[in-house]
């Protein structure tokens, strides 16, 4: 079954660019495959790989495309599949826009933050923020893992280890669109802060904790 998605740029004041990709996929699944054409593909090259995907309409992306027989064009080399359409004309949209309920995912890139933020369509027609990622995984604050013993996925802290010990805020944006967060590890404080205008805030706290130097300590002997 297709998976009806867009593909492009995040603009000013919430507006994008984008491209249609019939077979899309899940953040799961599509944010490590964009991870891997980003660094294997464009060398880390954000604007030429967004130059890539804005090119053409796609039927599904793909790290390796192997020439299939009923393909109407070649693939294109470390990106995916093509697809051939009367309009291929590049869509221009907001993320306050009433959606049809045709497309299921938009990703979007931020090409001056390396960041890539995924939104979902909802059952009320529009955009909502699913997650955010940096395309360079060592980049992410919290990353989300399956667990052990085949439980639910646990989000875990980078910095300290710990396993779903998170806070996170979430608020309409005085942007006038989207949402501000704040999501912090309570163990040790570490957070990220986002906001549709400027990205991301990260702070990473020592871990462990740094101990104060002995003559430091509140209270010592004069």
């Amino acid at each position: 079954m297709s998976t009806p998605t867009l593909i492009g740029v995040a603009a000013f004041r919430g507006r994008y660019t984008a491209r249609y990709i019939q077979f899309g996929e899940k953040p799961e699944i599509l944010v490590p495959l964009l991870r891997r054409i980003w660094t294997d593909t464009f060398g880390r090259d954000t604007d030429a790989m967004a130059a890539a995907l804005l090119a053409r309409n796609w039927w599904s992306l793909a790290i390796n495309p192997k020439p299939r027989r009923w393909d109407r064009q070649p693939p294109v080399p470390g990106l995916g599949y093509p697809i051939v359409t009367e309009d291929n004309t590049i869509r221009r949209g907001s993320l306050r826009e009433n959606l049809d309920g045709f497309v299921e995912w938009l990703y979007l890139l931020h090409l001056d933050q390396r960041r890539l933020v995924v939104y979902e369509a909802t059952v009320h027609g529009r955009w909502l923020r699913h997650s955010a990622h940096h395309l360079d995984p060592v980049e992410d604050l919290f990353v989300t893992t399956p667990a052990l013993d085949g439980g639910p996925e646990m989000t875990v802290c980078t910095v300290c280890g710990a396993v779903d010990e998170i806070d996170h805020v979430e608020v309409p944006s005085m942007a006038g669109y989207g949402y501000d967060t704040a999501t912090s590890c309570t163990r040790c404080g570490s957070s990220v802060a986002t906001d549709p205008m400027f990205g991301d805030h990260l702070v990473r706290k020592p871990w462990p904790p740094q101990q104060p130097a002995t003559g430091d300590a509140t209270g010592s002997a004069r």
